[in-house]
């Protein structure tokens, strides 16, 4: 039987990939730091270690034929080394061990951030990205964005190599959280749509950052899972994966693009709440004290969520049959899970 691995195991795609992957009847190993909630993997071996570690990532990869690789630093305001080390260094690390070892596929999970924003001033406001658009360097805002753009060099020189190996771009990712959640502080770091959502449904959102036209491409986190899955599973009917038919090396797994405002009007309709106001950019005297009216988050995060994030993942369903359900549906069944952990009165 294949074995998969996956990095990130208890992250909060990571444990919707580990619970799709066990209800198809697949051997898992999860890498789990020692601080890391492991309650709810049964059916999974669990490795201790962490991504940084590379005797605790060769421990991981023994018997491992397939590799999910989700594991990332994704929280706001940390050091410039912690992204760079984890999100960039232990990932290179990780792909050059686990070739040399003779992995048959390895999908690593990129960010949107890889290849950028869209929009103003490159182009026109509506303006919808492909696999084909690039990041422009001078528009990176922090550590953070800089480093899930460097860690694909290491992707891109090994699928120009001919390697097993592949990266998916998810947008920006909301739905349920698997494990226990009884309020904010149990959110995680990447279920950040939902954490604005339940601030705003708290009282405690201090409004939408911009003037809440920003495009932002949203898709639901069990339809990423899948994606993953349904790439790494694809064949052609022979022996080599990718598939050569594919045309490109990385592929964004995304949903519906709908403006910051429109979300907030549809978890409205949703949750019984009246969308919020929006802030503006902050103000000239804000950016002169280096300050912004986004509480709890760094000044480089409100900037980022003024801008557009706007795709399409079109190559990902032609190539992979990759699907997503809509916007509506799956804030639908997300507000129910929130009403269900008390996120939402």
């Amino acid at each position: 039987m294949t074995t998969y691995l996956v990095t990130g195991g208890t992250g909060y795609l990571g444990r919707h990939l580990v619970h799709q992957l066990v209800e198809g009847g697949h051997s898992v190993k999860v890498l789990a730091r020692t601080s890391s909630d492991t309650a709810g993997l049964e059916g999974v071996e669990v490795v201790k270690g962490d991504i940084t570690n590379s005797a605790e990532v060769s421990a991981a990869l023994e018997g491992v034929q397939r590799v999910f690789h989700t594991a990332a630093e994704t929280r706001d305001g940390q050091s410039d080394d912690r992204y760079m080390s984890t999100n960039v260094t232990a990932a290179a690390a990780l792909l050059e061990e686990a070739l040399e070892r003779g992995i048959e596929r390895y999908v690593h999970t990129s960010h949107h951030f890889a290849i950028g924003r869209t929009g103003e001033p490159r182009m026109a406001p509506d303006f919808c990205a492909n696999e084909y658009w690039t990041h422009d360097p001078t528009e990176i805002h922090d550590a953070h964005e800089q480093s899930k753009y460097d860690a694909e060099n290491a992707i891109n020189q090994k699928t120009s190599l001919g390697k097993p190996v592949l990266a998916l771009i998810p947008t920006m990712m909301y739905g349920p959280q698997l494990g226990d959640v009884k309020g904010l502080s149990d959110l995680r770091p990447g279920n950040r749509i939902v954490h604005m959502l339940a601030e705003h449904a708290a009282g405690k959102y201090p409004g939408i950052p911009g003037d809440g036209k920003q495009i932002w491409n949203l898709v639901h986190v069990e339809d990423v899972a899948r994606g993953h899955i349904a790439a790494m599973e694809a064949s052609d009917g022979g022996d080599v994966w990718p598939p050569p038919r594919w045309d490109h090396w990385h592929f964004i797994i995304g949903g519906d693009s709908v403006t910051a405002m429109q979300l907030f009007e549809a978890f409205a309709k949703h949750a019984g709440v009246s969308p919020p106001k929006t802030l503006g950019k902050g103000g000239l005297l804000g950016k002169l004290l280096g300050s912004h009216p986004y509480k709890g988050r760094t000044k480089e995060r409100f900037e980022m969520d003024s801008h557009s994030w706007n795709y399409t993942s079109e190559m990902a369903q032609e190539s992979f049959g990759y699907q997503a359900r809509s916007l509506d549906e799956g804030l639908a069944s997300t507000v129910a899970w929130m009403r269900s952990c008390g996120l939402v009165g």
